[in-house]
């Protein structure tokens, strides 16, 4: 497998700004695009106020909310905060608020389905799980392994998927097991280097099932990373792409 071309850094991926029922808009950057069945990242800045109507992706998502804030009917998400759905697992609605900046993050292309769709919301898995949390709900502990680090537990790997927020010092060079499902390592702040390309904030290196890569190495001023791990319900593909999703709205 390719691992070069699972590492993103946004400096180098073109921006499209998308019209959106309503009067939105939407700015996007295709990290990966699902080729071949492989991974899609897709990230998000939708316009002030809008609200995103119910939907759901055929695909295990990770929803990663980088700055902003994402206001549901029962639960509120601030900056930096995840969303975990399995595939088909409706969401919504929800209202973007606070210069909204988000990625979504799937193992399999995953594309997207309305609620609005009376054919095609019957896939909806309507007993998946949906599991969120913000970072400021959480509290800091020793990173185990690791001197002078520290991490968040977002969601526990007890629950299936798993996501932590880690705090590492310069020079430190970070590397998690190797998944059995997938994983994304997203930079939040700092810097880090990966595969001997620099990794400023809002980059990611996805790590697919069963592989071993090259250590993280944290920058000068260390780096902030995010961890996202999936579980078996990534293992399957359930249809759908995102790309084909965006290149029907530019039409």
């Amino acid at each position: 497998m390719d691992t070069p071309y699972f590492v993103v850094e946004p400096s180098e991926v073109p921006w499209k700004s998308l019209a959106l029922d309503g009067g939105g808009e939407v700015q996007l950057q295709m990290y990966l695009k699902g080729r071949d069945g492989g991974p899609e990242a897709i990230r998000a800045r939708i316009s002030e106020g809008y609200e995103v109507e119910p939907h759901f992706h055929l695909a295990a998502q990770f929803q990663l909310l980088l700055d902003g804030r994402m206001k549901f009917p029962t639960f509120q998400l601030e900056a930096p905060a995840v969303h975990y759905t399995e595939h088909n697992v409706p969401y919504g609605p929800f209202i973007v608020s606070r210069e909204h900046d988000m990625l979504v993050l799937h193992t399999k292309p995953g594309g997207v389905i309305m609620m609005r769709d009376k054919e095609r919301r019957r896939q909806a898995n309507t007993r998946g799980r949906e599991i969120t949390c913000c970072a400021h709900e959480v509290e800091w502990e020793p990173l185990p392994g690791y001197a002078g680090a520290r991490r968040k537990i977002l969601i526990p790997a007890s629950q299936g998927p798993s996501a932590e927020i880690l705090e590492c010092p310069a020079g430190m060079e970070y590397m998690a097991a190797v998944p059995t499902y997938g994983r994304y390592e997203v930079v939040l702040s700092g810097s880090a280097e990966v595969d001997g390309k620099s990794l400023g904030p809002k980059s990611l290196r996805f790590v697919a099932a069963g592989e071993q890569t090259m250590p993280l190495k944290c920058g000068p001023e260390g780096v902030t990373l995010i961890v996202l791990t999936y579980d078996q319900d990534a293992a399957e593909s359930y249809g759908g792409s995102t790309a084909e999703v965006i290149a029907e709205m530019e039409k």
